[in-house]
């Protein structure tokens, strides 16, 4: 397949230059889970690299270079204001004793079955607030209760990083499924459609990789049936919802899987516990405790999500222009044509629907709840606000110098060469290749919404010039997109802050890389052996 390079607006494809564009993404990953550095130094000597690949081998001038590096940091404002605001109210709800109350009530709830609990907690919890309110909150928001239940801090994040990426697709009330509709010629009806059945797909294996981070292959036997009826459902309810409202799919699967798991799963003989089994004993430090009281902040968080987000006149008046800051950029243009619209306010940040605000909107309210209760501490807000300072500064670094590297590379064209590269050289075994480029998207921009944004053309184009189905390519282009968040260092880094590992995002994505490669690997035959039968056309 050729392309010409120069309409693109890159230099012409070689495979020196396509290992130099590869570069900074290859020396991120070397740097920090091979010789283990932090974060945020690992991304500064990327970002290094990337000034320097940039400008001498793809043609960007000083303006692209500052733009592209201001763009990084000013995009950062957004995903830290969720760590900061999620890790306060975290210690906040510490304070209160109230995540012995929750360990306590799913402990009851699930028999005390440590594997339920994972997958309510770690898979289908976080696909319910992925289904409304996405950019990492799942993570923020699901991690620290893991944690609570007794869960090593690093199973804790690994297991809501991969638990939530899997309906990002049909998630956020499907941004990322209409970015697919409007950047490319497929209708909404088959999108819709192939789209659930890929996420549904990758939903399955999320849920497998779930159970053997947690305990390998015994883990799997164990939670093997559960695993199957917890992918029958949520899979299932994506599907038959997409039929009819595919942006609320991500929602309905994770509420569906939060009944069954808590209420159904239970019952099942093989997660019954033995009838010479002791009843398990209740800590006295939680005797008499109300649930309700202790998750309240939860909630309440959930409350006023819904009450922004669904209610449709109340976010069109918060999300008005008048409420939105973003920085002005001119267009930039690298010396190969590669070009960047200006933009009066780029990235815009909607003051008061961006989920930061939403948090700490929800921690005021939840606040006054625990303090009418009396489950505040003294100088509560002081402590919590001490440990959140300590716990996010190393997350705050490493979010920064790796998001102005992501910023930097797709604004010189780095990142849409890499993916030109692949699709080039692999022709017709392009299906099997196709995930991937949704994966390399969501690594460098932390987004799945974002890598749709950056490849849905391109994808689209590669499917038309094959004469294969674009509707199939792009539903391994979004299920890649989706999975990749649970291996992209954005959001490693805001688990890495939520959970105490902060400066050990490099083990977080050693963690996720072998399941973020299997997943791909497992999309992208999907994809071929569709298309090999001809369906999607």
């Amino acid at each position: 397949m050729g392309i010409d390079m120069a309409q693109v607006g890159l230099p012409e494809l070689s495979v020196f230059t396509w290992i130099l564009a590869a570069l900074p993404i290859v020396l991120v990953l070397t740097l920090m889970m091979g010789f283990k550095m932090s974060g945020a130094r690992a991304g500064g000597i990327a970002w290094v690299v990337t000034l320097v690949i940039s400008y001498f081998a793809f043609g960007s001038g000083i303006d692209v270079l500052a733009a592209g590096s201001v763009k990084g940091l000013w995009t950062t404002v957004f995903v830290l204001f969720i760590i900061w605001a999620s890790m306060y109210m975290y210690n906040i709800v510490d304070m209160t004793g109230s995540f012995k109350v929750i360990a306590a009530t799913f402990t009851k709830l699930t028999n005390g079955n440590k594997m339920l609990q994972l997958l309510i907690l770690g898979w289908a919890f976080p696909t319910f607030i992925q289904g409304v309110c996405g950019f990492g909150v799942p993570v923020a928001v699901a991690t620290p209760l893991l944690i609570g239940l007794g869960f090593s801090p690093l199973t804790a994040v690994v297991t809501t990083l991969l638990g939530h990426s899997w309906g990002i697709t049909f998630g956020s009330l499907g941004s990322s499924y209409s970015i697919n509709l409007q950047l490319s010629g497929v209708e909404a009806a088959p999108m819709a459609f192939w789209g659930s059945i890929f996420i549904a797909f990758g939903g399955v294996i999320t849920g497998f990789f779930v159970a053997h981070n947690y305990g390998g292959f015994k883990a799997i036997k164990e939670g093997f049936l559960a695993i199957v009826f917890m992918s029958v459902v949520m899979g299932g309810a994506l599907i038959a919802t997409c039929f009819v409202s595919p942006n609320l799919g991500c929602f309905i699967a994770g509420g569906v899987g939060l009944i069954a798991g808590s209420f159904v799963l239970p019952k099942f003989r093989s997660y019954r516990p033995a009838a010479d089994a002791p009843p398990i004993e209740e800590d006295p430090e939680v005797a008499g405790k109300s649930f309700v009281d202790a998750f309240s902040a939860y909630i309440i968080l959930i409350l006023v999500v819904f009450a922004i987000y669904l209610i449709g006149p109340v976010k069109t008046f918060l999300e008005k222009d008048m409420f939105q800051i973003g920085l002005p950029f001119a267009e930039t243009i690298t010396q190969f044509g590669y070009a960047q619209e200006a933009a009066a306010k780029y990235s815009a940040l909607k003051i008061l629907t961006t989920p930061g605000t939403l948090i700490v909107l929800s921690l005021i309210l939840a606040a006054a709840y625990y303090k009418s209760k009396g489950l505040l501490p003294q100088n509560v807000f002081k402590t919590a606000w001490e440990k959140t300072v300590t716990q996010s500064l190393s997350s705050t670094a490493t979010i920064m110098t790796m998001t102005m590297m992501a910023v930097l590379m797709t604004v010189s064209g780095l990142t849409t060469y890499i993916a030109y590269g692949i699709a080039v050289t692999t022709g017709t075994l392009f299906p099997l290749l196709s995930p991937f480029i949704g994966i390399l998207g969501g690594f460098v921009t932390s987004s799945g919404t974002s890598s749709n944004i950056l490849f849905t053309g391109l994808q689209y184009e590669v499917a038309t010039v094959l004469g294969i189905s674009a509707t199939i390519i792009l539903s391994a282009q979004t299920t890649g997109a989706s999975l990749s968040n649970s291996f992209s260092p954005g959001i490693a880094a805001l688990g890495a802050g939520v959970s105490g590992l902060a400066g050990r995002e490099g083990e977080i994505l050693k963690s996720t890389l072998v399941y973020n490669i299997l997943q791909g690997a497992a999309v992208g035959i999907l994809a071929f052996v569709l298309i090999a039968l001809g369906m999607g056309m």
